[in-house]
């Protein structure tokens, strides 16, 4: 979902594909309106070997005290066939010019991924 934020106007979101050119996923979106949008390999048209890397939000010029109202929120699946014990990082950054300075904050946190136990244990004693 996309979440809602407190001034009106209108973005867009896009997305990366491995390490390519932005594509838009979706445009004119209303500030005050919360959208589920598809982002599936087959609702992008994704090649089988193109994976998405990125996505951004775009807001252009926003106000002092712009901030959401209802938090946006993305469901990711990872690559099939991660081994266990593998890890990956995820980045998130906010970012925009203020008194003509770049100004940007960011956050990284690790994801390990866990295998299933080999057997898989027995249940409804």
């Amino acid at each position: 979902m996309t979440g809602t934020w407190n001034f009106p106007g209108t973005y867009k979101i896009t997305y990366r594909v491995n390490g390519g050119d932005y594509r838009t996923l979706a445009d004119n979106l209303s500030t005050s309106q919360n959208y589920t949008l598809a982002a599936s390999p087959a609702a992008l048209g994704l090649a089988a070997n193109e994976r998405v890397t990125e996505v951004m939000f775009v807001f252009g010029q926003a106000p002092a005290g712009f901030a959401q109202v209802e938090a946006p929120a993305l469901q990711c699946r990872a690559v099939n066939g991660l081994a266990a014990g593998s890890s990956f990082v995820n980045v998130a950054d906010v970012g925009g010019v203020y008194n003509g300075q770049w100004v940007q904050a960011v956050t990284r946190w690790v994801t390990t991924v866990y295998g299933k136990p080999t057997p898989l244990p027995r249940t409804g004693y």
